[in-house]
């Protein structure tokens, strides 16, 4: 008993399993996550090295050196990235994406390990740790008010910070612009000098002074009391009565030789929103979380618990939130889910003319969507752009099969057999091999895209299985619900009015149409062929003129714009060139909000600034993202003193989203910064390329400490007194901790620093004394000078090479761009310099190699799967040759439209072989079981053709229409419709050629049974040619088999599907 024949018997059954289907997905779909992209993984792991008060370049030689060395041998790496800035060393080792990180986590430990030994011995240890670059904050919230900034501070650390971390899904809360409560004492080197005061002196008074020791338990015979030894000072009062020294038999109290205030630390660091001081709270998600849901909670939390209770004066603002373009995105989504569905339903109807068959096909796409929803729960997806738009894709598909199922049926109910149940049984067995193996063309061709390594792999991943499996789905249905249906609710009988007589007229005509065409394919088939070769000529045209990219720019209503200034820049003088980037900002109507930060990142220089832009709503503006940006960029050009550039939201968070960034590396620092100036300039003179910045940062004025040591060795000092003096004076030093009684919780750092402007040139260094051994006053100058030089501020490194990174946003294609770029810097670099592509440039490399890889093997699986139906070697092979034109009708679509070939593209013509693979099947199968019957090629192709017309038309229009909505552009995440454009703008190119080279291939043997469904053969097929008691059949169809031409469509019943059989 085949499936089509058990669902037609048990139609409770048949009503059974596809409910299960749908609860199953109604169940899933509540649950699942909603998020942009899908999950990915990058194993990255990262080694933080701290020595205090090193230089970048003995941070990079004696740390970050031995360190790469030592796990650069760690199996499974791709890249090796360091920066050694002063005190601090970063590698960060990107591993393969197939990489288990907890794997790479205790390899990297293990090497680390093992050269310990050989690190600087005042090194803090290394702290390796796996760095989730997933985990960025998905919101930002502003904290403003009439208050100073340690207030703000205080409040944001010890109330809203808490108060956010406890809801669930926010995994932690990120401050940006926090500058922490610390207790300054702001040393007046005058005043030392007058009380005979050094830098020594302060050191050991707070080690002599301020400390806690653990005091013991003083134990009776009933009890015991604990001694509590806290010897801290904690009041800022009483801080002033340390004594630092005693004078003529006088006390030198702190307050004497320093400014004591209960402030903040280093101005290092600024955030403000909207041109108003702030402190940031980033909100960071647990890995995989909801997004949408997790923001939810938190909007829920400040709107009824955190704003009521702020004090008078403060206010809590939203500066960013990425559930909102997520939310775009799968709204618009849903809404081309649902115009799709009706626009694939209006073309069931307009070529049926049925509502009960309109209806019955149209139950095969919730049951269809819902499996494949059920899909994505039970994998651990989430419902991202990716998945969403393979939903999009399969209402279009999952028809398919339902309407080759009916119209079948159909025929057999309108000429071959009136019982309904015998029809739907008949019918269906007759197509379900054609159909499995439509269905398995599908399959077969996404299959390979969950084989594909890389980001594109891993992208990819959840849009295949959930293709795949939906596809699936709509074969079972089509096989069992659709037969059900057909047997107890379809209707054959003639319609009246003049729509549907105006429908007839068309669908006469265009059948008149197709039958002259078709006459004339197959008498002049060496044209058709020398027209199919040249169409197939002319991809070298558009694939030479299509552009190349990773990604489309999306216009999600925010970007970043990047600030530069001179390196020995203050930050007052980056913030004056922060608030002109502001200023340029507001005059752009479009641009709701602006979020700006100085000195973020490990490094913290205050030379280099962001600013988070938002965008008004999509509703609200005129303008796109994509147009917005260009302008900005142009109007950035004109602000002096500083390189300001403009780039939308990077698809990995944590790093730039310019899509050209490479590296230039080379084995000398000094002459890779001459090179990479060189290049600078000349990359520069090509305005394709776009304004060109480099992370490049050798220029950091210095000042080089010479001692004198025969000098201070005569004086009675220690060189390391010299530089302890240095060091606490310029620097600064947190020299203790301090903490309120009563407290709230925290400790805070007691930091000890000349006051404000006592050093503001190297002349005033002079003011620094010492004390000798005898105890008199030696002044700096004495025993050491200072000369000004140009050093490196950060020291980076590309794969064990001194490295530099440049950024771009060309205006032309990337693959040209980077193109471009290669035969500059091939040009003028010398031997050992090289270029390297990272980023999107990078992946798009890797992309172009794994799609060829996937075009390659789609085909073979498709020709098994073809040659397993037709049980043939060489018809596989005519089915396959639709699929050229197929890829040029898709690129030359993108070329028209003005879109790049890109990630989505690709899948989408990978897609296009699938989808013309089965019309093809449809037409060859039944050509095969034509001339199976005894008739010749010309004459099967000449009543296969037309019979199969109405179903390959209808097929084919119902995936144009439904991918219609999204392959326009409307809505949010339009910029991802390259994916749909190939595949919605694709008629049925199979016929033409297919049917010219089909007619000398041999036919197949009259007794080809499918193994997968027994019914399928001669055994079938008679009984159904003797059904009628007589001859009239035969006679009926013997003269329609060979005649040259079918009678018109519009004197058969309006509801019939196929003119002929």
């Amino acid at each position: 008993m085949t499936l089509p024949e058990l669902s037609v018997k048990r139609h409770v059954l048949a009503w059974m399993m596809s409910a299960v289907l749908v609860l199953v997905g109604i169940i899933g779909y509540q649950r699942v996550g909603l998020d942009r992209y899908p999950f990915i993984e990058f194993p990255v792991i990262s080694i933080t090295t701290t020595l205090k008060g090193a230089n970048p370049d003995i941070v990079d030689s004696s740390i970050t050196n031995v360190i790469e060395s030592a796990v650069n041998s760690v199996p499974g790496i791709e890249h090796v990235q360091s920066t050694s800035s002063p005190g601090v060393s970063t590698v960060n080792i990107t591993f393969a994406l197939e990489k288990k990180v907890d794997v790479a986590f205790n390899e990297v430990q293990s090497k680390v390990n093992q050269v310990l030994r050989r690190l600087p011995k005042d090194v803090d240890p290394p702290v390796v740790a796996k760095v989730e670059t997933n985990a960025q904050p998905v919101m930002w919230l502003a904290l403003q008010g009439d208050r100073t900034q340690q207030q703000l501070n205080q409040y944001a650390i010890n109330v809203l910070k808490k108060r956010l971390e406890t809801i669930d899904g926010v995994g932690e809360v990120r401050l940006g612009g926090r500058r922490d409560r610390t207790i300054r004492v702001d040393l007046l080197p005058d005043r030392m000098a007058a009380h005979k005061i050094t830098a020594q002196d302060i050191s050991e008074a707070f080690a002599r002074e301020h400390v806690q020791l653990a005091g013991g338990f003083v134990v009776g015979s009933t009890t015991e009391s604990l001694v509590k030894l806290d010897l801290e000072f904690h009041q800022v009062e009483a801080l002033r009565e340390l004594i630092v020294a005693w004078r003529d038999k006088a006390p030198v109290h702190l307050g004497d030789v320093a400014r004591i205030d209960d402030g903040l630390a280093d101005k290092r660091q600024l955030a403000r929103f909207n041109g108003q001081t702030t402190v940031g709270l980033g909100m960071v998600k647990i890995a995989n979380a909801n997004t949408v849901a997790i923001t939810e909670r938190i909007q829920e939390r400040v709107d009824k618990e955190l704003r009521p209770a702020l004090p008078p004066g403060m206010s809590l603002s939203v500066v960013s939130n990425d559930a909102v373009f997520i939310i775009e995105i799968v709204d618009s989504l849903k809404e081309h889910l649902i115009e799709g569905t009706l626009l694939a339903a209006l073309v069931v109807w307009v070529f049926l003319r049925s509502v009960r068959s309109t209806l019955i096909i149209s139950l095969a796409i919730p049951v269809s969507l819902a499996g494949a929803i059920a899909v994505i729960y039970f994998a651990g997806f989430t419902l991202n752009s990716l998945t969403m738009l393979g939903l999009l894709l399969l209402i279009g598909v999952v028809v398919d099969d339902a309407i080759v199922v009916l119209e079948n049926i159909f025929r057999h109910r309108e000429t071959l057999d009136p019982d309904p149940v015998s029809a739907a049984i008949n019918g269906s067995n007759e197509v379900v091999f054609a159909v499995m193996a439509a269905t398995l063309s599908l399959v077969c061709i996404f299959a390979p895209v969950a084989f594909i390594s890389g980001i594109i792999g891993q992208f990819f991943r959840s849009f295949a299985l959930v293709v795949t499996f939906g596809v699936l789905v709509s074969l079972f249905v089509s096989l069992t619900l659709t037969p059900m249906l057909c047997s107890r609710y379809l209707k054959v009988e003639k319609q009246h009015g003049p729509i549907y007589r105006a429908f007839d007229r068309f669908f006469a005509g265009l059948d008149a149409l197709y039958v002259r065409l078709l006459d004339g394919a197959l008498s002049h088939r060496l044209w058709v062929v020398l027209a199919t070769v040249a169409v197939v000529a002319s991809s070298g045209f558009f694939f030479a003129n299509v552009g190349k990219a990773f990604a489309p720019d999306a216009d999600e209503g925010r970007f970043l714009v990047s600030l530069r200034t001179p390196l020995g820049s203050s930050i007052d003088y980056t913030d004056a060139k922060l608030r002109e980037v502001e200023a340029i900002l507001d005059t752009h109507p479009e641009i709701r909000s602006e979020f700006s930060l100085i000195g973020l990142g490990a490094a913290g220089q205050v030379n280099q600034g962001t600013v988070v832009v938002r965008m008004a709503p999509r509703g609200e503006r005129t303008l796109k993202q994509q147009d917005v940006i260009p302008m900005l960029r142009q109007e950035f050009t004109r602000i002096a003193g500083a390189r300001v550039f403009a780039a939308p939201y990077p698809m990995v968070q944590g790093a730039r989203g310019e899509p050209l960034q490479f590296v230039l590396t080379g084995t000398n620092l000094q002459e890779l910064g001459q090179h990479a100036q060189a290049l600078q300039r000349k990359l520069a003179a090509l305005p394709a390329l776009g304004r060109i910045d480099t992370d490049l940062q050798l220029d950091l004025p210095q000042l080089i400490f010479s001692p004198d040591r025969l000098r201070i060795a005569d004086a009675g000092l220690a060189t390391q007194d010299v530089a302890l003096a240095i060091n606490m004076l310029t620097g600064g030093v947190d020299i203790a901790k301090f903490n309120d009684e009563p407290g709230d919780g925290q400790r805070y750092d007691i930091r000890v620093k000349a006051v404000e402007g006592s050093f503001t040139q190297p002349a005033d260094l002079s003011k620094i004394y010492l004390r000798n051994k005898a105890g008199e006053m030696v002044r700096l100058d004495s025993v050491a000078s200072f000369h000004e030089t140009l050093g490196p501020a950060v020291v980076g490194r590309f794969d064990l090479q001194y490295a530099t990174t440049f950024f771009a946003t060309p205006t032309l294609p990337l693959a040209e761009a980077v193109e471009l770029v290669k035969a500059t810097a091939a040009e003028m670099l010398p031997t050992g310099y090289q270029v390297l592509m990272i980023g999107q440039a990078e992946e798009f490399g890797k992309t172009q190699k794994y799609m060829s890889f996937t075009f390659l093997l789609a085909l073979t699986l498709l020709y098994m799967v073809l040659a397993s139906q037709f049980n043939s070697f060489l018809q596989p092979a005519i089915v396959m040759l639709a699929q050229p034109l197929a890829i040029v009708g898709g690129v030359a679509a993108l070329w028209a439209s003005g879109q790049t070939l890109n990630i989505y593209s690709m899948i989408g013509l990978v897609l296009l072989i699938g989808l013309v693979a089965k019309n093809s099947i449809l037409l060859v199968d039944l050509t095969n079981q034509r001339r199976g019957e005894g008739l010749k090629v010309d004459a099967a192709l000449r009543n296969a053709c037309p019979t199969r017309m109405r179903p390959v038309l209808m097929t084919s229009m119902t995936v144009i229409l439904a991918l219609a909505p999204a392959a326009m552009g409307f809505g949010a995440g339009s910029e991802t419709s390259p994916l749909l454009q190939p595949a919605s703008i694709n008629p049925p190119r199979s016929t033409p050629m297919t049917t010219v080279s089909v007619r000398d291939v041999p036919g197949p043997r009259e007794e080809r049974i499918s193994p997968f469904c027994p019914a399928i053969g001669p055994a079938r097929r008679e009984p159904l040619l003797r059904r009628g008691s007589n001859d009239k059949v035969r006679q009926r169809q013997a003269p329609l088999e060979i005649r040259p031409r079918p009678e018109p469509m519009g004197q058969l019943p309006a509801a019939q599907i196929a003119s002929v059989d």
